[in-house]
């Protein structure tokens, strides 16, 4: 927000978030090699859109998580690994401690609940709209499982498209520098 205090991502952080969302989505292996530039630059816009959404619920007072929330999602990260051994091993290997984990995954959480009570989960799809979208794309709809498949997917990109454009607005309402010349082109869109 205008007068706020800038802040500033380095490469070294961009790493660690990096590791931290390959692992939180299931590629534990992943996390440990080397992080190349496509998932620096990834990495980089996603940092952006969290940190500009978890901005704008704290602003707006919404999606407050808190420490037993924050320790149950740590809990859920840990058992990606196999063994606490290996967890052990990921932080060692990263120069990381729980708190920097439990950091991101917090924001994680906040930014997740901010964006399911501003947007909600899809909606409801109207058959029409099912049945119009399915002819469009060439579609079969006739039993009721290939309809709700169809209204979900629906209802995803109704959602996708409402977090792009939120996201949009922030960012344009935002003063976004990016100082590498080999992350340049993230932060716009």
């Amino acid at each position: 927000p205008p007068g706020a205090r800038a802040r500033v991502v380095t490469l070294t952080r961009l790493v660690e978030e990096a590791r931290i969302v390959l692992a939180s989505k299931g590629a534990v292996e992943a996390a440990a090699r080397p992080i190349d530039s496509q998932v620096l630059r990834a990495t980089l816009e996603w940092v952006l859109d969290q940190t500009l959404l978890a901005d704008e619920a704290a602003r707006l007072q919404v999606g407050e998580v808190t420490r037993d929330q924050v320790a149950g999602e740590l809990a859920r990260f840990r058992a990606r690994f196999p063994d606490a051994a290996a967890y052990a091993r990921f932080l060692s290997a990263t120069e990381l401690g729980d708190e920097e984990v439990s950091s991101v995954l917090g924001r994680m959480l906040r930014v997740d609940r901010y964006l399911e009570t501003r947007i909600g989960r899809g909606g409801a799809v109207a058959d029409e709209d099912v049945e119009r979208y399915a002819r469009e794309q060439g579609l079969s709809v006739e039993s009721r499982a290939a309809r709700e498949a169809v209204r979900a997917r629906m209802g995803e990109a109704r959602v996708e498209s409402a977090v792009r454009d939120l996201v949009a607005d922030l960012r344009g309402r935002a003063d976004i520098r990016i100082l590498d010349p080999g992350l340049a082109s993230a932060g716009t869109r």
